[in-house]
């Protein structure tokens, strides 16, 4: 695999992200029936991204080689993402594990986990612009805003999700518009990139409508929606799908670049 696993890596590594991001700034504690859910799906999806990046390099025993024999750029932005993203997942499985056992884990630790994802979010825009080659992907303002920005769009609606959070109530309302709020700007700031390049800004255009408009709108009218799990569902797949579209499109543009 090539750009594929990179795209599933940051899709799937950015939703893991930004929805444990968001559970530890919504939930002091976890509390209910399941109080792992949220943690193990970040773990799944998050080991899942991390094994499809690992594709890209083709052989571990290459990377690892590389790595020890002191040939590796240690300042390369894809290095310290990897590194961050490393610390994330050690971290969010550690919350698992204690979750499990207790039903609830320190927030010390979760807080620790949460600036690691993060910094991971951060790090899978910064990692694309010191590659050089690629005028959209070095365009560091619309590319780091919009990952960060869609990471935690996904992650937010992801955990309001799993964790039956009602969009009726102000805190993750606020969270919805904000995040929203900002996921349009950074497409629009990706789109003039497109465009300032000589790429088409359809797919851009089609995510702002698709994402964050969508979702504020049916956020928007949470308090008339009877069924709040249909409702969560619909956010989510809103924010998942638009996001898929922009982040393809972007990728996409080193093919032809």
């Amino acid at each position: 695999m090539g750009l594929e696993s990179l795209y599933l890596f940051t899709m799937l590594g950015g939703l893991a992200a930004g929805a444990y991001a968001f559970e530890t700034c919504l939930r002091r504690t976890r509390e209910g029936t399941r109080p792992w859910l949220v943690p193990l799906a970040v773990v799944v999806l998050f080991a899942i991204g991390m094994l499809a990046a690992t594709t890209h390099v083709h052989s571990i025993p290459r990377a690892l080689q590389s790595v020890l024999g002191g040939t590796v750029n240690l300042g390369s932005g894809m290095i310290q993402e990897v590194a961050v993203a490393g610390v994330f997942l050690l971290l969010a499985v550690v919350d698992l594990v204690i979750t499990v056992v207790k039903k609830d884990s320190p927030y010390g630790l979760r807080a620790a986990g949460a600036v690691a994802g993060v910094a991971c979010m951060i790090m899978m825009g910064v990692a694309y612009i010191d590659i050089y080659g690629n005028a959209v992907w070095c365009n560091a303002p619309a590319t780091i805003l919009t990952f960060l920005s869609g990471d935690l769009a996904m992650g937010l609606a992801l955990f309001a999700l799993l964790d039956s959070a009602d969009y009726g109530k102000k805190q993750i309302r606020l969270a919805a518009f904000s995040a929203n709020a900002v996921l349009a700007v950074g497409l629009c700031l990706e789109a003039a990139a497109f465009v300032a390049e000589g790429f088409s800004p359809v797919a851009q255009i089609a995510a702002i409508g698709i994402a964050p408009v969508v979702s504020s709108v049916l956020v928007a009218f949470s308090s008339k929606v009877e069924n709040k799990k249909a409702l969560a569902v619909a956010v989510c797949a809103a924010s998942i799908v638009g996001i898929a579209i922009s982040r393809y499109a972007f990728y996409a543009t080193c093919t032809v670049a």
